[in-house]
Formats: C-alpha cells, sequence, structure tokens
C-alpha cells in the first residue's frame, strides 16, 4: 500500500506551491516600477511630504519660545517658559503678553517685515526671568521688525539685530 506523506508535511508543500505561483504572475513592467502602477496594478499612492504647512502669521497665537541677541539665540530664562505670546489679528492689531505686562501695537505687514507701532501696556514691576524677557521683547519690538514663518515657527528680527522665536499655538 503507498504511503502518503503526513498532513502538516502536505500543508506546507502547498504553501511552498501558492508561494511560487503567486512570485510569477508579476509583470516585468510592475516588478520594475513601470507604466505608473505599484505593487498590486494600482496607481501608486500620493506622496507624503514632511515640510508642514506655514502657520498664517495673522490670527495665530505665536508663544515665545527663545530669544537672539548678538547672533546667539538661547532658550528663555528659567520661570518665563509660555509667559509671552503674542497674535496679530486681521484689523493689525498685535496684542499678547510680553513676558509679564500685557501689551497692544499696531502692526502693518510688508510682505517680510512688520511695522510695528508704539508698544503701550500694562505697568506692573517685574523681574527675573519674566522681566528679562519684557525688556528683551520691548527692543524686539520696536519699528520695523523683520519675520520669517517656517511650518510652525516664527522668527522675528527687530531693527537692532535682537530677535525672537515663537512657536504657533
Amino acid at each position: 500500500m503507498p504511503r502518503h506523506p503526513s498532513t502538516p508535511t502536505t500543508a506546507l508543500l502547498l504553501l511552498a506551491l501558492l508561494a511560487a505561483a503567486g512570485c510569477g504572475s508579476e509583470k516585468a513592467s510592475d516588478r520594475e516600477g513601470g507604466a505608473g502602477k505599484n505593487g498590486d496594478g494600482q496607481p501608486p499612492a500620493a506622496r507624503v511630504t514632511t515640510e508642514p504647512s506655514p502657520e498664517p502669521l495673522t490670527g495665530t497665537t505665536w508663544t515665545v519660545t527663545a530669544l537672539t541677541a548678538a547672533g546667539t539665540t538661547r532658550d528663555l530664562p528659567p520661570g518665563a517658559e509660555k509667559a509671552a505670546h503674542f497674535t496679530l489679528g486681521d484689523d493689525g492689531t498685535l496684542r499678547g503678553s510680553l513676558g509679564c505686562n500685557r501689551f497692544t501695537a499696531t502692526a502693518k505687514d510688508t510682505g517680510t517685515a512688520l511695522a510695528v507701532g508704539p508698544v503701550s501696556g500694562t505697568k506692573m514691576l517685574c523681574d527675573g526671568g519674566r522681566g528679562e524677557v519684557e525688556q528683551h521683547l520691548s527692543k524686539v519690538l520696536a519699528g520695523k521688525v523683520a519675520y520669517t514663518v517656517n511650518g510652525r515657527s516664527l522668527t522675528l528680527t527687530g531693527a537692532d539685530g535682537s530677535g525672537l522665536r515663537a512657536t504657533a499655538g
């Protein structure tokens, strides 16, 4: 009487045959990426980029994350994290917090710079890290302020070279 292979051996043999048959069914143009198709004969998916779309300058709340002075950018001093923020409104009003005091100013967007009018605000005494940030931002937000928006990051540079970095949100 002939001997039949065991069930596990038969199953493995069947799987090997199916795998071999599947490998040979692909067209050469599909294997080589030709004809604008991917391996399953469908058009390739749209390309995904990792470059974030820039946040709009106007209407976004920008939170100050770093200060620039004499060409060096550094983190905010301890105790001043997330204290300074601002928003440029559609009406040309710049308002927010300089780190301690609330402020308002006019700001006209020229496409690469803001023409910032006089800053007015509350008059609380500010010392420590918040006071340091407030003094720095008061210098940056005076007159013509160059800006660049890169994704969710904003860089402002004042006329005297001092600047800041801020993040949307």
